[in-house]
């Protein structure tokens, strides 16, 4: 029966590796879309954003503990020809964040347009939570 036991753990990790939770957010800006996966911190300080095109930076923080302060957070920022990114959009979400049908099936963000005055940038997003249930 031993050689059993690997087999049946080996079947099983797929399940346990979803349930661990995550992010999905997907961007789409000048004809680019992409799907960025982000995972919980412990502190949201050393969360990178990522540069969209020349213009946009988008930036995710997923803290899933303390329970208190526990949320998604979504921060957009302008750069502009000189100086540093400019904050344009932020958003807050608690986690766990809802259960249930999600808006035209984009997450529990909704899809969201972030827009760039200067240069007329326009960047959309749109959020997914996956593993762990959610209330």
């Amino acid at each position: 029966m031993k050689p059993l036991l690997p087999a049946v753990l080996s079947a099983l990790l797929p399940f346990t590796a979803d349930a661990a939770p995550r992010i999905v957010c997907h961007t789409h800006y000048n004809g680019e879309s992409q799907a960025h996966v982000v995972r919980p911190v412990a502190t949201p300080y050393g969360t990178e954003g990522i540069t969209l095109g020349e213009r946009f930076v988008f930036r995710v923080v997923f803290q899933d503990r303390p329970a208190d302060i526990a949320a998604v957070k979504v921060l957009t920022s302008v750069l502009p020809d000189e100086g540093p990114p400019q904050p344009v959009h932020q958003a807050t979400y608690r986690w766990p964040v809802a259960a249930g049908p999600q808006p035209e099936g984009q997450g529990f963000t909704g899809l969201q347009q972030v827009f760039e005055p200067t240069y007329n940038g326009h960047l959309e997003y749109w959020c997914k939570a996956f593993g762990r249930a959610r209330r």
